[in-house]
């Protein structure tokens, strides 16, 4: 079965490695303009991350990843 969360948490390792990198740029600058363009960079890091996490979840489910979750999602359909 093709791993459909591949891009996904791919997508999540970058969005942590970018809040890592903010943190430090965050820490080792020197003037606000900086300070305003490393909070940026963790907002969005932080937000692109919760989505990717959700998507992730979304996908174990829909394609029967989480134990039970395609069985019950079937049986719902048929009622």
């Amino acid at each position: 079965m093709k791993d459909y969360n591949e891009n996904v948490d791919r997508l999540a390792g970058i969005a942590k490695e970018m809040i890592a990198v903010s943190e430090k740029g965050h820490a080792e600058c020197r003037d606000e303009s900086c300070v305003s363009l490393f909070g940026l960079a963790k907002d969005c890091a932080y937000r692109i991350r919760t989505a990717a996490e959700k998507e992730s979840r979304e996908h174990d489910v829909k394609y029967g990843k989480v134990a039970g979750t395609k069985d019950m999602i079937n049986r719902q359909r048929t009622g």
